[in-house]
């Protein structure tokens, strides 16, 4: 979170938007980092466990927390930028849920969202071990803890490992445009708050934008 949260406040402030949607809030510290701006947050989670996380970090926080996911959203209730952290490669319908944040988006909107880097995440954390290949999709459900806080294990997540070109075709096919692509790769002095330094960028983000 130390990597990302400067990193999704400059980006979202930087696009000076009036309504802002995070799409699977987490814990809320995201949509907390931005909630003394000058637009309005929203943020929505759709597990009950995390929800009730998020409702405790965001008491008192200038933020609309909803208990859903963008597959529930209406088309009705328009935003200038919606952004995910981490998000994209959990959700096993990537086109429909890439669709479902175009539907939620107003003209000219900007979506921003990060995932881990599928060309150097397997080598990182070696999830898929010798049955791995770049080219080919494939799922697991894996287990994770924060570096920082490394006895609190979270259990039964969906990894969907793609190739890059998944991720771009489906965002065109979806009607947005890729304004830009960022590959994470903090300073020395980050890098090693995560333990080791990083052989390569471990994460990355797209910039999209509904046409």
């Amino acid at each position: 979170m130390e990597v990302f949260k400067p990193l999704f406040v400059e980006w979202v402030c930087g696009l000076k938007p009036n309504r802002v949607i995070e799409i699977g809030a987490g814990t809320g510290h995201l949509s907390k980092a931005l909630s003394n701006q000058s637009f309005s947050v929203t943020a929505i989670e759709p597990s009950p466990g995390m929800h009730k996380v998020a409702s405790e970090v965001l008491a008192g926080e200038n933020v609309e927390l909803l208990n859903c996911s963008s597959f529930d959203l209406s088309s009705s209730r328009s935003y200038d930028v919606a952004f995910s952290h981490l998000v994209a490669h959990v959700v096993e319908d990537l086109f429909g849920y890439l669709e479902s944040v175009f539907v939620c988006l107003s003209k000219g909107g900007h979506f921003v969202f990060s995932i881990p880097h599928p060309c150097f995440y397997n080598s990182y954390k070696n999830l898929f071990g010798g049955d791995y290949n770049y080219m080919t999709p494939m799922s697991k459900e894996i287990s994770f803890s924060i570096t920082k806080d490394p006895n609190n294990k979270v259990s039964g997540v969906p990894y969907h490992h793609r190739p890059l070109s998944t991720y771009i075709n489906g965002i065109l096919e979806a009607g947005f445009a890729i304004d830009s692509f960022h590959e994470t790769y903090p300073q020395w002095e980050v890098q090693l708050k995560y333990g080791k330094p990083w052989d390569n960028p471990r994460y990355c983000a797209f910039f999209c934008k509904k046409l």
